[in-house]
């Protein structure tokens, strides 16, 4: 499959050059005058096995503008969904370590993803974050308080929630807006039945403990995620939709429960 990258005005070039620059990914340059497009469709680039993915939409995803109601590539009549925070290294990293036993059932995790946003672009930053934390945790969530604070906005743009799953596993996550316009940051920890797992993005690796060893597991950079979520896409694999459908389920409870101040119940 052969992508083609459509680039508009408020593309990111560094994300642009990173997609360039996979080995993995075939990229070929193009440029479409209405920026605001959110594909070049296979009928567009004339072959049946060229798909479009604009950059400017993977652009928002890093400033945190963009989560899984607009962070998709079309093709032909079917629309996939692409989730980065399923591909950067504080998920994968997890995911490992749960599928081998390492760390044994997950009953704790605290995730933080921090990105230059505004209070209008929170949902969608979130929503993201979102299906990874219940991609890891394994269930539906069954409560969500949530606080939110301005960083950088006069609105929210920053979110704390505490997450309640059945058998009391909990989960803690904040995402929003980056203090003092810094650059994204990722933070995650899991606590199992028999280990634990961190993942600092400033550190230089992540740290496994368990009940034999303590092993360092390297980190990667700041557009991983993306680059590999272009790489599920042209092997045919999106985000699940009932998935997605969780994950807007628990984001409706959270964006409540910053209105109420009270714990709210995730719709079902």
């Amino acid at each position: 499959m052969r992508l083609l990258l459509a680039a508009g005005a408020s593309g990111d070039a560094d994300l642009e050059n990173a997609l360039i620059d996979a080995p993995s990914l075939d990229i070929a340059g193009d440029e479409r005058s209405d920026a605001q497009a959110i594909v070049l469709t296979a009928a567009d680039a004339g072959s049946a096995t060229d798909v479009g993915i604009p950059c400017a939409v993977f652009a928002s995803a890093v400033a945190g503008t963009a989560g899984l109601s607009t962070l998709q590539a079309e093709w032909g009549a079917g629309v996939s969904v692409l989730a980065p925070a399923l591909h950067r290294a504080p998920h994968s990293l997890l995911r490992e370590s749960l599928d081998t036993g390492r760390i044994g059932s997950p009953r704790f995790l605290r995730w933080t993803h921090w990105a230059p946003a505004g209070p209008d672009e929170l949902a969608g930053a979130l929503i993201d974050e979102l299906a990874a934390v219940l991609d890891l945790m394994g269930r539906p969530a069954v409560t969500a308080y949530a606080a939110g604070q301005a960083v950088g906005a006069e609105g929210p743009d920053y979110v704390s929630a505490i997450l309640t799953f059945e058998r009391g596993l909990t989960a803690v996550l904040d995402v929003g807006a980056a203090s003092s316009g810094g650059p994204p940051f990722d933070r995650a920890m899991m606590i199992g039945a028999h280990g634990s797992i961190h993942a600092d993005g400033r550190a230089s690796a992540a740290l496994r403990l368990d009940d034999s060893e303590s092993a360092p597991l390297d980190l990667d950079g700041p557009f991983a995620g993306h680059i590999r979520a272009v790489e599920a896409y042209t092997r045919g694999e999106s985000l699940d939709p009932d998935q997605a459908t969780q994950a807007a389920a628990v984001q409706d409870a959270v964006l409540k429960s910053m209105e109420s101040g009270r714990a709210e119940a995730v719709a079902a």
